[in-house]
């Protein structure tokens, strides 16, 4: 059965509806900011799908990278940033391994979300419920009796190394989290639900 992509937003629908490149739509210096932060070269994509292709996400979803790399490079800041599809990237670089011009699609990906979250407030609520985890705990996923088995059964530590074999560290967490506003901006968010 097929089902309807909907976003739940009319006007939003309806403009990513529309295939037409309008440059009075076109935010100049949306590719600079891109390209700054995710420290890769989208402007010398060429479009060849390639990236798509390789996406683990795209035969199960309406997720088309190809399509976040063309809106980095014509600029258009607000179809990209505000897409829900921008969240179903899964970073596994898969893109980035096969990329025939060595651009890494997934730092695109990352940039343009950070961004979401710093320019416009958006991301997942799971998104935001991580950064919570993360400032109490240090990473996403705390470790547990059950994975400390598992690795020491694998000849590892029973700690990964992370803040859980260097407490010292969790203060540092914090402060970059606290510099970029991240915990605070995500508590407000979801306080306001």
């Amino acid at each position: 059965m097929a089902v309807e992509k909907n976003y739940g937003n009319p006007e939003l629908e309806e403009k990513l509806k529309d295939t037409y490149y309008y440059t009075s739509d076109s935010e100049p210096d949306f590719l600079k900011e891109v390209e700054r932060i995710s420290l890769t070269i989208p402007h010398m994509c060429y479009q060849c799908g390639t990236c798509t292709g390789s996406c683990p996400s795209a035969p199960r979803s309406s997720y088309r990278i190809r399509k976040f790399m063309r809106r980095a490079v014509l600029g258009l800041e607000e179809e990209a940033l505000k897409d829900p599809d921008l969240w179903l990237c899964t970073t596994c670089y898969s893109c980035t391994d096969r990329c025939p011009r060595g651009i890494a699609p997934t730092d695109v990906i990352m940039g343009m979300r950070n961004i979401a979250f710093q320019k416009y407030g958006i991301a997942p609520r799971n998104f935001l419920k991580s950064i919570q985890v993360m400032y109490q705990f240090g990473h996403v996923v705390p470790n547990n009796d059950v994975n400390r088995a598992a690795r020491v059964k694998l000849g590892l530590d029973a700690e990964p190394p992370t803040v859980h074999s260097y407490p010292e560290y969790m203060d540092g967490i914090r402060k970059i989290l606290d510099h970029y506003k991240m915990k605070e901006t995500a508590d407000r968010i979801l306080s306001e639900e």
